[in-house]
């Protein structure tokens, strides 16, 4: 037992060691044979086991006899002011902090600590003064820097700090995050285009900066000045597909429509435009050919040209599009697709569920269900599919086990409820018995009386 507490208590220093290392060299007490010297030594790496053990009382208990031998060692301090870090006792931790470096100014690690204690409070002006001599140490600072001045709400103070890094650095896309997170808060609009229209003067062929200002101010509503940005893009970039992204919008305004589905019909076919931007220009052009009918072979010559790999998210519109729109046998091939590339995505289950059921595919109705039954035990719709399946297959016994096993799922669903009282009494009807059919029929008119 003793050979295992020496193990331990080894052990213990070692680990000590790996982490006080960190500290600058100079700040451990040196070796020497004074006796209360020795004696200071001996509490020190005594505290040092008991902090490795998080033992933090008996490591702050010796770090204090330390002090009592010798009050100048400003690592003694360091540790007091960690230990209590530790023990969330935060003001005894920044008392001690701040005299480690009265003691020693010099050590960028007790600045260091001193700064993650107020961060870890969430003190932020506190860490805007203490994180100041850091700065020069690492650059990771000075972007921690705007976030606290992002937090205290001087949004002025960080974009300055923004843009010294710009200066410094060049852009950076994290940075830009931080900048566009600016001028939301403060509102500071006339401050945004004017970094955006620098930042295209700067660099025009970058056709992001054509579309980052276009944005801006379709976001205030000065159309025009987006408009000639937008052809100025367009002269700068004649082959682009993504100035493209920026005309269609105008064109719909404007209501030049033939020259609007000229430009979505670029982007929504592009293999070069983020798929989250076709999305929403594909939902646009399909609510475009909602109002104008005429247009449909222009979307459905899209869609037909639409790529294996396009996001679940496309599927789901265009399936939802055709649904509405009554051309289920299309509708019925984009949720199939959107299942493949999501099979956890239910309402596409749901939706592909209740198509098969209005094409009288029964038996692909059957068998999808009994499938995704299995993934989604509790969801009565899957069984109320499944059910009307069953009865028009003449498997009426099975029809009524799987509707009164569903049954059992619908919870505050009046709506649903009532099929399934309707569709219990059709199947009842058709087995002959007529007592259970009439009874399900009261129920589901007792429904539709409740307002």
């Amino acid at each position: 037992m003793k050979r295992v507490q020496g193990i331990l208590v080894i052990c213990a220093l070692i680990i000590s060691f790996g982490v006080f290392s960190q500290i600058e060299t100079d700040s451990i007490p040196s070796i020497s044979t004074d006796l209360s010297r020795l004696e200071f030594q001996a509490h020190f790496y005594e505290a040092l086991k008991h902090e490795a053990l998080e033992n933090f009382p008996k490591a702050i208990e010796e770090l204090y006899l330390c002090v009592d031998i010798d009050p100048s060692e400003s690592a003694i301090f360091f540790k007091l002011g960690t230990n209590y870090f530790k023990s969330n006792q935060f003001e005894n931790a920044e008392l001690n902090f701040k005299i480690a470096i009265t003691l020693d100014a010099t050590n960028f690690w007790y600045k260091e600590s001193l700064y993650q204690l107020y961060v870890d409070q969430a003190r932020y002006e506190d860490a805007i003064v203490a994180i100041q001599p850091l700065l020069t140490r690492n650059l990771d600072y000075s972007q921690n820097l705007a976030n606290h001045y992002i937090n205290i709400g001087d949004f002025e103070e960080a974009l300055s700090v923004i843009d010294s890094l710009d200066s410094r650095l060049g852009i950076s896309l994290a940075r830009d995050k931080i900048r566009e997170e600016l001028y939301n808060l403060s509102g500071d609009e006339d401050r945004r285009i004017k970094h955006l229209k620098n930042r295209l003067l700067e660099s025009p062929e970058t056709a992001q900066n054509f579309l980052n200002l276009i944005l801006a101010y379709s976001n205030i509503n000065k159309k025009n000045e987006a408009l000639k940005t937008a052809q100025a893009f367009l002269l700068h970039h004649p082959k682009s597909h993504l100035v493209h992204v920026a005309l269609y919008k105008f064109y719909l305004d404007s209501e030049e429509l033939e020259k609007a589905i000229a430009s979505m019909k670029i982007v929504t076919t592009s293999n070069i435009i983020e798929p989250v931007v076709k999305v929403k220009v594909l939902n646009d052009f399909m609510q475009l050919v909602a109002k104008f009918p005429q247009y449909q072979s222009d979307l459905i010559e899209v869609s037909n040209t639409v790529g294996q790999g396009t996001p679940i998210r496309s599927d789901l519109e265009l399936a939802n599009y055709y649904y509405s729109s009554k051309d289920y046998l299309k509708a019925i091939s984009y949720y199939q697709r959107a299942i493949e590339f999501d099979p956890n995505n239910f309402d596409a289950v749901k939706c592909l569920a209740i198509l098969y059921l209005e094409t009288n595919q029964f038996e692909t109705a059957l068998t999808f269900t009994n499938q995704q039954i299995d993934f989604y035990p509790s969801q009565p719709v899957l069984y109320l599919v499944n059910g009307k399946a069953q009865r028009q297959l003449s498997e009426l016994e099975l029809a009524i086990d799987n509707l009164m096993m569903g049954l059992d799922y619908v919870i505050d669903n009046s709506e649903l409820q009532q099929d399934f009282y309707i569709e219990l009494s059709t199947t009842f009807r058709q087995i002959g018995n007529i007592k259970e059919s009439e009874a399900f029929a009261i129920k589901a008119d007792e429904i539709k009386k409740i307002p």
